[in-house]
């Protein structure tokens, strides 16, 4: 039993650490082969008959319980032939006769995304089974399919990594035959494909690059930089509807993305929409700072096509004056020479200035983090909406009156939980790689006002060597206590406005441990010694209902004297519906871990599902808890 948090702790042959939060266990790992590729018994060229396999796919709805509408799942062989198609019965799906493999499914139900899915049968397991989440769809836009891209085996993910290193040094034969082996082993991963377009653009072969781009999003559509690479493809090309359409396409997945906004500002000027053109080539220019300088060609002809003479003036001086991307400085000086001169406004829409309205920032090389651990809150700034006026002191005192009320609605819950676990290096390329699935039982109390008793058990036991590599990691239902009232008096915090969250808006808080405070939230122990973690982070409150949504986390700075080097952790939380007892509770939905300490890099990703609570001992019904003054 643990108080206040639960407690994170790594045990080495002379050392015992540990942290608030999780445990972790350093220990070693084999790995299995994959398999490259499945079907029918008959299809498949890698297995012999004799495996003869069931897949189960079972269905569940964004709180991880069972769908209760019919949902119509297709299973296809990695090469993206069909194999068969079945309604579910009872959220359930089960496909016989299969022969092991590499395989995806798409599930679709009505309300909800299409969704896709890659597994792996193994003949070892007996019937396999597959859970498919799927997400509510945003009335009113645009279909999207969600994928959840597989691990690369790690001598694949070191051929991909070998492939975007030769790219950028401009190595193509060299890019291209390290892709071509990762494509053999894994056909249909949107990110090989993406870099492999890349290739054959730059080898000027648009047209083939457009292919696996295209080849990419019908696996992937979520993926960014091919959404990217193609409407910027398509614009060049002089297929401006397309390249709004993507353009508008990419907005969807992402509001705050400069590029694009820059796009689909580019693509409504050839399309004559002026009044679309200035309103995003503004934002682009909002957003993007140094990158997306040259939009602002864009916006002074769009201005000035208008008779906003006066604006476009503005525009071009206020790039010329930043000295940020300077490379249509002088095509921004001809155009201001014109709009001064008052010459005819169309005659300023003219092609002397169309290189430079469609010469957008170039695609991304990498489509993967190049760092093994993504960057600090600190060096990623997150946009937020214009205009919104945040009082942090009402969005802290709600966000923790909700959490005040967490103790006394979960005595105890359980859930399925599934584990993806990395050994990495300094590269982010797995070394080991291994994936588990938990029985999650958890028991949260607050036995005075502030102190938690947290409990996990998985398949019973709180025995870390249950884990993969026997590195145990807790405690990630208690991370949002920081904004409980107790707690939130140890950060500084600062409220950046609103923000957009998937389908609605949240207040975006940055916070940071003072440093007049020892940590509360997390103490890490080495040889006997505690050192507190100070922590910062960003968090998004939902502004409606207050609940935290999302959370990040980095330790304030490395604590060399400890062995703690890096620490990352990204939290998305969702409402999960109880039907028994009519509640609906905020609790994790899936969570990814990057840790560093001495002689360790660990990457793992936690997802859950099929949450259950257990009776509540205080009520049947939730109370309000006691007031108690902050400390």
């Amino acid at each position: 039993m643990i108080t206040r948090t639960c407690k994170y702790t790594i045990f080495t042959k002379l050392t015992r650490v540990s942290l608030s939060f999780s445990t972790l266990v350093i220990g070693t790992l084999a790995q299995t082969p994959t398999p490259e590729m499945g079907g029918r018994l008959g299809q498949s060229t890698f297995v012999s008959a004799n495996f003869i396999l069931n897949l189960d796919v079972q269905v569940l709805g964004p709180d991880g319980a069972p769908l209760k509408s019919a949902a119509v799942v297709t299973l296809y062989a990695s090469s993206g032939l069909p194999i068969s198609t079945a309604t579910t019965k009872g959220t359930r799906a089960l496909f016989t006769q299969l022969a092991p493999g590499q395989y995806y499914i798409e599930v679709e139900a009505s309300g909800f995304w299409k969704t896709r899915e890659d597994t792996i049968i193994d003949p070892s397991v007996g019937d396999n089974v597959v859970n498919v989440s799927m997400v509510p769809a945003a009335a009113g836009s645009a279909p999207i399919i969600y994928y959840h891209t597989p691990l690369l085996a790690p001598e694949v993910q070191k051929e991909l990594d070998k492939g975007i290193a030769a790219l950028k040094a401009n190595r193509l034969d060299a890019a291209q035959k390290a892709l071509k082996l990762v494509l053999k082993k894994s056909p249909n991963h949107p990110a090989a494909l993406y870099v492999m377009g890349l290739a054959a653009e730059k080898k000027g072969n648009p047209q083939e690059a457009r292919q696996y781009w295209e080849k990419a999003l019908s696996f992937d559509p979520t993926q960014q930089v091919a959404v990217y690479a193609l409407g910027q493809s398509n614009l060049l090309k002089g297929n401006y509807t397309e390249a709004d359409e993507l353009g508008r396409q990419l907005l969807q997945l992402n509001p705050n993305s400069w590029k694009a906004h820059s796009l689909v500002a580019s693509a409504a000027f050839r399309l004559g929409k002026y009044a679309e053109a200035v309103s995003h080539a503004e934002r682009a220019w909002e957003l993007g700072g140094e990158g997306a300088g040259s939009i602002s060609i864009v916006l002074a002809q769009a201005l000035a096509v208008q008779d906003r003479r006066a604006e476009a003036v503005e525009a071009l001086k206020r790039y010329l004056a930043a000295k940020l991307d300077q490379s249509h400085a002088e095509t921004a000086r001809k155009l201001l020479g014109q709009i001064e001169s008052k010459a005819d406004r169309f005659a300023i829409a003219g092609s002397d200035f169309e290189k430079a309205a469609s010469d957008l920032a170039p695609p991304d090389i990498s489509p993967v983090v190049e760092h093994w651990v993504p960057p600090n809150v600190d060096d990623t700034p997150a946009p937020v909406e214009p205009g919104a006026s945040c009082d942090l002191n009402d969005v802290l005192e709600k966000a923790g009156h909700e959490l005040q009320l967490l103790p006394y609605t979960l005595d105890r819950f359980s859930a399925d939980e599934t584990i993806e676990h990395q050994s990495v290096n300094e590269r982010g390329v797995a070394l080991r790689a291994s994936k588990v699935t938990f029985a999650y039982v958890v028991s949260i109390r607050e036995t005075r006002y502030g102190f938690l008793n947290v409990e996990e058990y998985r398949n019973g036991t709180e025995d870390p060597n249950v884990f993969p590599d026997h590195l145990a990691t807790k405690g990630l239902p208690s991370q949002v206590f920081l904004f409980h009232p107790y707690y939130q008096n140890d950060f500084e915090m600062q409220c950046e406005g609103l923000a957009r969250q998937g389908p609605g808006f949240a207040w975006q808080i940055h916070f940071q441990q003072k440093r007049d405070v020892a940590s509360r939230m997390q103490v890490h122990y080495l040889n006997g010694k505690r050192f507190p973690v100070p922590l910062k982070g960003r968090a998004w409150i939902d502004a409606t209902n207050y609940e935290v949504v999302r959370l990040q986390t980095d330790i304030r700075e490395p604590l060399k004297e400890a062995g703690l080097y890096a620490q990352h952790t990204d939290i998305e939380y969702g409402p999960v519906r109880f039907q028994k007892n009519s509640l609906d509770l905020w609790l994790p939905i899936r969570a990814e871990i990057y840790m560093q300490t001495k002689g360790h890099r660990i990457h793992r990703r936690h997802d859950f599902n099929k949450y259950l609570l257990f009776s509540i001992e205080h009520n049947e019904t939730i109370s309000n808890p006691k007031e108690h003054p902050k400390p």
